[in-house]
């Protein structure tokens, strides 16, 4: 992946900060963990790409992209 993309990514991710006054509401960061999962799942993103953006939101407890991008354990 290209530095410019990654740099698109982190601007829209800012947009959405500045919208909400600096703090993103729980499903708006789910939403983005969500489409960076599938942008990373597709290949669009690599994963220290994927890392540094999910490192720009703050964390979620028990987030839904988390168990669809790594599957959920069967008991």
């Amino acid at each position: 992946m290209d530095q410019s993309t990654q740099d698109e990514l982190a601007a829209r991710i800012n947009a959405d900060e500045s919208h909400f006054a600096g703090v993103l509401p729980r499903e708006y960061v789910i939403a983005w963990r969500a489409y960076l999962a599938g942008l990373l799942e597709w290949g669009v993103l690599d994963v220290a790409s994927h890392t540094t953006l999910v490192g720009r939101l703050p964390p979620v407890d028990d987030d839904p992209s988390v168990a669809i991008l790594l599957g959920r354990d069967e008991d």
